[in-house]
C-alpha cells in the first residue's frame, strides 16, 4: 500500500482515529497506515502460536512431573505467588494470549508469548474500523478483499466457553478487575472496554480488587452478583508487601467453591512468562519433543535460555553461559522472567561492557532469561514530514487454536531496545488477505 502512504493519507488516518476511546488507549500515537498479512502468513501464525501454546502448557509435566509448586519455583515465582497459582489450576489451560513478534525479513520470530487475560491491544478492531473511514484505505481493502479479526469478540468467545455455571441474571455480568495501585491509570480504558462488551451481550463494570465484596458464596460489585472476574491483575502484583494477596483471597476462594469464574485463571501465568519460553531450549525438554515440534521451536523461537551459572548449548556445542554472554554482548538481551512492558530489559548493544557485566551479574541472582537479538526488517511509514523506515513489534492474538487479530507498534530507530509505547512507538491496525482458494 506504499502508493497511498503519503501525507494526505497520514492526515486522514490521524483524523479517523482521533476518537476518545483510542486516545485514552494509545495517546494519539498512530502509524500513518495499517499493516498487512497475506492468507498464508495469517494461517501460519495461528498454527505456530497454537503449537507453541501446546508445548508451553506441557512443560510442568515434562520438567517437574506435574509438580506445580516446583514448576512455579523454576520459572521464578515466590512461594506465595505459586500458592495463588495452584488455587486456580486444574482445568485445561485457557487458550488465550498475545505474542510479541519481529519479522526479520524471512519470517516471524517469537520474542514473548503473553498467555493471560490481561492483554493490551484489545481495542485493535476499533482501529481497523476507524481506518476504513479513510477513502484510500477503504478502496484498497475492498479491492484486495482484506479483512480483520474482531479480537475482542474472540476474547469474549473464549471467556464464555470457560464459564459452565448458569448466569445470575439474564446476561453475564463481568467484573474487569485490576489492583488498587494500577486501577487509576487504567480505569478509563477498562470503562471503555465495559461499554464495548455490551455489544456482545455482556454487562461489565471496571473495578479493582478492593471494590469486590464476598457474600453468601458469591462476589458482588455493589448490589450485583458477579459471574466472571476478568483478571487484569497479574502475577507480579501478588507480593506480600503490596497487600494484594489478601485482597484477592475472597476472589480465589469463591472461584474454588464454584461461585465465580476467574478469567483467565492465574495458572496461565505459569506458561506465559519468559522462563517458560526459555525451557523450550532446555536439553531435557528438547529430547522429549517430536521432530516436528523441534523444527517449530528452532524456526519460530530465537535462542532463549535461563540465566544461570554453568554450561549451556549454543549451536550444538556447550559453552560457559556467562563467558558466552560477555563475548556476544551486541547480539543478546536480558529479560526478567515475570515483569512486563520492557521493565528490567537490558539490550547488550546499547550498553558498555562494564554496564553489561553488571546487568548480567544481577541477572544471575534473579529469575532472568537471555535471548538472541532479532533484527526486525523495516517497513515504510510517514511520520510528520518524513517518510522512512520503521521497525515493528507485531502483537498477534491467539484465541482457541487460531489467529485472532493483530496490532503493531512501530518506531523509526532500528537499534531501539524495546519497541513499546514507552520508547515512543506508534500504533497501527492490521488487515489480512483472503484465502486464494475461496471463490471470488
Amino acid at each position: 500500500m506504499a502508493s497511498v502512504d503519503d501525507r494526505t493519507v497520514r492526515d486522514a488516518v490521524q483524523k479517523a482515529v482521533d476518537v476518545e476511546l483510542l486516545r485514552v488507549a494509545y495517546g494519539g500515537a498512530f502509524l500513518s497506515r495499517p499493516v498487512f498479512l497475506d492468507h498464508a502468513q495469517q494461517e501460519g501464525l495461528g498454527r505456530d502460536l497454537a503449537g507453541v501454546f501446546r508445548l508451553l502448557t506441557s512443560l510442568p509435566g515434562l520438567v517437574t512431573d506435574g509438580d506445580l509448586g516446583r514448576y512455579c519455583e523454576l520459572v521464578g515465582m515466590t512461594p506465595s505467588q505459586a500458592a495463588a497459582v495452584r488455587r486456580t489450576a486444574g482445568a485445561p489451560p485457557v487458550p488465550l494470549g498475545r505474542a510479541d513478534l519481529y519479522h526479520d525479513g524471512e519470517g516471524f520470530r517469537l520474542l514473548e508469548f503473553n498467555i493471560s487475560s490481561a492483554l493490551g491491544g484489545f481495542e485493535n478492531a476499533e482501529i481497523n474500523r476507524a481506518l476504513r473511514d479513510v477513502p484510500a484505505i477503504a478502496d484498497f481493502t475492498e479491492r484486495e478483499r482484506l479483512r480483520h479479526v474482531d479480537t475482542l469478540g474472540e476474547i469474549v468467545r473464549v471467556m464464555l466457553d470457560t464459564h459452565s455455571a448458569p448466569f445470575w441474571g439474564d446476561r453475564p455480568f463481568v467484573a474487569l478487575v485490576d489492583t488498587p495501585a494500577s486501577f487509576p491509570g487504567l480505569e478509563r480504558r477498562l470503562g471503555f472496554m465495559a461499554e464495548l462488551l455490551s455489544a456482545y451481550g455482556v454487562d461489565a463494570v471496571a473495578c479493582h480488587t478492593g471494590q469486590i465484596e464476598a457474600r453468601d458464596g458469591r462476589l458482588y460489585v455493589g448490589d450485583r452478583p458477579v459471574d466472571i472476574v476478568y483478571r487484569f491483575f497479574i502475577i507480579e502484583d501478588l507480593l506480600e508487601e503490596t497487600g494484594e494477596l489478601e485482597l484477592i483471597d475472597p476472589i480465589l476462594r469463591c472461584h474454588e467453591n464454584g461461585g465465580v469464574t476467574v478469567f483467565a485463571p492465574l495458572d496461565t501465568e505459569m506458561y506465559g512468562n519468559k522462563r517458560a519460553l526459555a525451557l523450550l531450549g532446555d536439553e531435557r525438554v528438547r529430547q522429549s519433543l517430536s521432530a516436528e515440534d523441534l523444527a517449530l521451536v528452532d524456526r519460530f523461537v530465537p535462542w532463549t535460555r535461563r540465566v544461570r551459572r554453568g554450561e549451556v548449548e549454543v549451536g550444538g556445542a556447550y559453552v560457559d553461559l556467562e563467558a558466552y554472554c560477555v563475548e556476544n554482548r551486541a547480539d543478546l538481551v536480558l529479560k526478567p522472567s515475570l515483569l512486563h512492558g520492557g521493565m528490567g530489559f537490558a539490550a547488550g548493544w546499547l550498553m558498555s561492557e562494564a554496564e553489561w557485566r553488571s546487568a548480567l551479574d544481577d541477572a544471575m541472582r534473579s529469575p532472568f532469561v537471555v535471548q538472541r537479538r532479532v533484527a526486525p526488517g523495516p517497513e515504510t511509514f510517514t511520520d510528520g514530514d518524513v517518510t522512512g523506515p520503521s521497525v515493528l513489534n507485531w502483537g498477534v492474538f491467539m484465541a482457541g487454536d487460531r489467529y485472532a487479530g493483530a496490532i503493531v507498534r512501530g518506531v523509526a530507530d532500528p537499534d531501539v531496545g524495546v519497541v513499546s509505547m514507552g520508547s515512543g512507538a506508534r500504533v497501527g491496525g492490521c488487515f489480512h488477505g483472503p484465502d486464494p482458494s475461496a471463490a471470488l
